[in-house]
């Protein structure tokens, strides 16, 4: 690892991913893909809207998608303070349906693409620092078992989510607009069904998401404020569960099924923007350049599109004739 590389990708989320395979599919640069956690980690993000396979196909990606068992939904089901309830179809949209993922397959899916494509993806290792050359960054990274180790790079692309590691060492700062927290629960469906629609409800506190998940899963989400997310893990996320129970549409819902291996995940979740997202032979993409609320289902579809067109833009300055390729200002 300690050769050269002409990309590394600080981030393996499917912006990191995607990236990745867009620079090798237009271009012979040597892509290194840096990735701080591993595939057994759950992970917050369920549900795609159906624009999703259009950043797929451009990856290549669309066909293998529809195969790889993720469940369509027709839409959603939505209560905001009233007793009627809400709904909102998919079944006009020229892409077809939403989709609940089975987040690790996907993440698998765009792993393997990358690694097919040429990239070299390593996983359990963090970005510590660069330093600046003229020919890029000498970038120090840390396994988290094997210790650190030094390598250098032409080109630096922050895929590290709302930390942006790289951009923030580089002096750019994160805007908040707000902060909150997710208190996700993940079980099993030990018998019976739930909607295939994706549910939304409004409390005075915060709002709820349910969803049924590939594989008889079931993921149960309240967003808050950041302080009273915290509150909800008292007492073995009894609070939360109380909380769940006092919901008229979706808990009623849950509370019908019968449901086992329960796992909570707890993360912050932040309205931001970095207040600049490149710099010389930098670029942050994803939730690393901007985060909306997760109410909007937007965070893969955006992260995707943020990849694709990001590493055409790499790709084409990293060609020996472009007249950017020593001055990288891509945006």
């Amino acid at each position: 690892m300690s050769s050269p590389f002409e990309v590394i990708v600080l981030g393996g989320g499917p912006v990191g991913l995607a990236v990745a395979i867009q620079v090798r599919r237009r271009s012979p640069a040597s892509v290194l893909v840096v990735e701080a956690g591993d595939s057994s980690q759950e992970r917050i993000g369920g549900t795609v809207p159906p624009d999703i396979l259009l950043p797929l196909h451009r990856l290549g990606l669309g066909s293998r998608f529809r195969e790889a068992g993720h469940l369509p939904c027709p839409g959603s089901m939505s209560s905001w303070g009233r007793e009627k309830v809400g709904h909102n179809d998919f079944i006009l949209n020229p892409m077809g349906p939403a989709w609940h993922l089975n987040r690790s397959c996907f993440e698998a899916m765009l792993a393997d693409e990358a690694i097919q494509a040429g990239a070299t993806l390593v996983k359990k290792t963090r970005f510590v620092g660069a330093e600046r050359t003229s020919r890029g960054y000498e970038v120090l990274l840390r396994h988290r078992s094997k210790g650190e180790y030094q390598t250098h790079a032409e080109w630096i692309i922050d895929a590290t989510g709302p930390n942006a590691r790289f951009a923030r060492w580089h002096g750019a700062k994160r805007r908040n607009h707000d902060r909150m927290m997710a208190v996700a629960r993940f079980t099993s469906l030990r018998s019976g069904s739930f909607p295939s629609q994706t549910i939304l409800e409004a409390t005075r506190e915060g709002w709820w998401y349910g969803a049924r998940l590939p594989e008889d899963r079931l993921v149960t989400m309240f967003v808050a404020d950041y302080e009273h997310g915290y509150r909800l893990r008292a007492d073995g996320y009894a609070v939360w569960k109380e909380a769940l129970r006092s919901t008229t549409l979706l808990g009623p819902l849950v509370d019908a099924r019968d449901l086992k291996d329960e796992k909570f995940l707890c993360v912050p979740v932040l309205s931001s923007q970095l207040d600049r997202v490149e710099g010389e032979r930098w670029l942050a993409i994803g939730d690393a350049a901007s985060c909306y609320d997760p109410i909007s289902s937007q965070g893969i579809y955006k992260a995707l599109i943020d990849g694709v067109e990001s590493g055409t833009r790499v790709a084409a300055a990293l060609s020996p004739t472009s007249a950017t390729r020593h001055a990288f200002r891509l945006m």
